[in-house]
């Protein structure tokens, strides 16, 4: 209803455009034929009745174009309106899709305390079940303040940030790492050192969200290996785990927000981790792809475009590399 009214504002704003623009161009061309037309050479040559019957010609004309303007020009102000609207129906759609799936992932740990709650007080209990109560409505409030955190990154546009410096993609990675619970899972390798412009805090989270996917989805005593290095005018980061992989179908769904995989496959999360990671790459004009196979693990790779001194550098070095 709200963008039906929207598109009929635009269409009669579209419409009074037209017709005022087409009025003020038709009295303008009257106005500057009779004012420029030389009367006296007419009327000495006898042929006023002539050219009155032309000015009589062109004021017909342009009425007939106007009354033909009438008619086209609501047609026409429909459509532009239509397409004026497209994006914005697109992001109202987005946006309400967007509420409906974190209501719906919000009401999950909720309905968790309030039910552990309820349980507590339903009857006097032992301390060890009022301590396992407690335990599991803490549990879930660690889950919504995640799920409060990831929509909050999600909202936020990392191209347009402020703190934007040149930042060296090995040494994100490392920083990335350390907050892992186990980083001695994950092991790093980075050939040169390739430096993106970014948000180190970004790119921060860009990375340590992949981890920790890759480390959730894979083996308690499994590796988890990172290649970090530059081809052409990217910066490259690949990240192999060995985990349980994910089928054709669940790659081309793994960048949409809320989707998991199977919950009895993995771990818990929610659902909003990859989505992040997708839009703050793109944001800095960057690409992320996946590719798994069941069973055999998944790789993430993420290309980032390399600062320009780093991409001089690297030029600089194949030259050296290829005159020798």
């Amino acid at each position: 209803m709200i963008l039906r009214r929207a598109r009929w504002r635009l269409t009669l704003g579209f419409t009074a455009v037209q017709v005022l623009t087409y009025a003020a161009f038709a009295l303008g061309v009257y106005a500057f034929v009779t004012a420029t037309f030389d009367f006296d050479g007419v009327e000495d040559g006898g042929s006023a009745p002539t050219a009155e019957a032309g000015f009589a010609t062109l004021r017909t004309a342009l009425l007939v174009a106007f009354a033909g303007l009438l008619l086209v020009a609501p047609l026409s102000s429909w459509i532009l309106a239509g397409v004026a609207m497209r994006p914005v129906a697109a992001a109202l759609a987005a946006q309400r899709r967007f509420v409906d799936d974190a209501s719906h992932e919000l009401r999950t740990p909720l309905t968790a305390i309030q039910a552990q709650l309820e349980m507590a007080l339903l009857r006097p209990r032992s301390v060890a079940e009022y301590r396992a109560a407690s335990e599991a409505a803490l549990a879930a409030t660690h889950t919504l303040g995640a799920i409060a955190n990831d929509l909050l990154a999600a909202s936020e546009d990392a191209g347009e940030r402020s703190d934007t410096s040149f930042v060296a993609v090995g040494d994100a990675v490392e920083s990335a790492r350390a907050l892992l619970r186990r980083p001695e899972r994950v092991t790093v390798g980075v050939t040169g050192r390739p430096t993106v412009e970014a948000s180190a805090a970004a790119l921060q989270r860009v990375l340590l969200n992949v981890l920790v996917n890759a480390c959730r989805y894979s083996g308690d005593d499994t590796l988890v290996g990172v290649r970090v290095f530059a081809r052409g005018r990217w910066a490259v980061v690949e990240v192999e785990d060995h985990g349980i992989g994910m089928t054709p179908a669940e790659v081309r769904h793994a960048f949409d927000r809320f989707w998991q995989a199977d919950p009895s496959r993995g771990g818990e999360g929610s659902g909003l981790g990859l989505s992040i990671v997708r839009d703050i790459v793109i944001s800095l004009r960057g690409r992320v792809s996946i590719s798994s196979r069941p069973g055999a693990g998944t790789t993430v790779r993420l290309r980032l475009p390399l600062s320009r001194s780093s991409h001089d550098r690297l030029r600089s070095v194949k030259a050296t590399a290829d005159s020798v």
